[in-house]
């Protein structure tokens, strides 16, 4: 594997690498890389670095960035690399939520890197993966940087999807951040409630011993 490092950190480190020599697991979304094509062009840069398994080249998260980047004929593309297999800190889930819970559905590493290698790609969005480090490190990556060439096609990689099933694909996407975002504010409320009622019995002390 071809790559230049541009920072590297204890379990992870940012390289740019090959687009070509990246391989994704699972299908993407038109409607999905439509949108992400039209953000690029009109930023002119990546914001943020795609992340995959520094041993198989294959794409964890990020697989609509390189897809785009691809279609528009760039050569090269910033990554996070990290040891996939040998890490059981990164998890994955199936929805954003899964994330904050324990019991899950379970989708092994073997699988997902199994699916890139043979070729037998999974659907669109049926993964998700959780890192121990953000992946929303912003690098602000100046396309003009990423080389370029012919544009690719890429449709070997994309699910056929009717305009109907593109709409249903917006909404469940919405629907799944929405999920997220609900959970968030009921476990908000609870640590709310519980500080509240420590901090009540804190002040009813009694025994002359005060933190306020």
């Amino acid at each position: 594997m071809t790559h230049t490092v541009l920072a590297e950190k204890t379990d992870s480190k940012i390289a740019i690498m090959p687009i070509d020599e990246l391989k994704p697991h699972e299908k993407g979304s038109p409607v999905y890389l439509k949108l992400l094509r039209k953000e690029l062009l009109k930023d002119g840069m990546l914001r943020y670095p795609i992340v995959a398994d520094e041993k198989t080249s294959v794409i964890l998260d990020g697989m609509h960035r390189w897809l785009a980047l691809k279609s528009l004929g760039y050569t090269l593309i910033p990554v996070i690399l990290v040891n996939a297999i040998q890490n059981p800190k990164i998890r994955i889930g199936k929805r954003r939520i899964h994330r904050y819970m324990d019991d899950s559905p379970k989708i092994t590493m073997e699988k997902v890197i199994s699916a890139a290698l043979s070729g037998r790609l999974m659907k669109p969005r049926s993964t998700r993966h959780f890192f121990p480090f953000s992946k929303f490190q912003q690098i602000n990556c100046p396309l003009r940087s990423l080389g370029k060439k012919t544009p690719q096609d890429v449709s070997r990689y994309l699910a056929t999807m009717t305009a109907t099933e593109c709409n249903l694909a917006i909404e469940d996407w919405l629907d799944e951040i929405s999920e997220e975002l609900k959970f968030l504010t009921r476990r908000k409320e609870e640590v709310e409630k519980e500080m509240g009622e420590f901090l009540n019995r804190v002040k009813n002390l009694d025994d002359g011993i005060s933190f306020f």
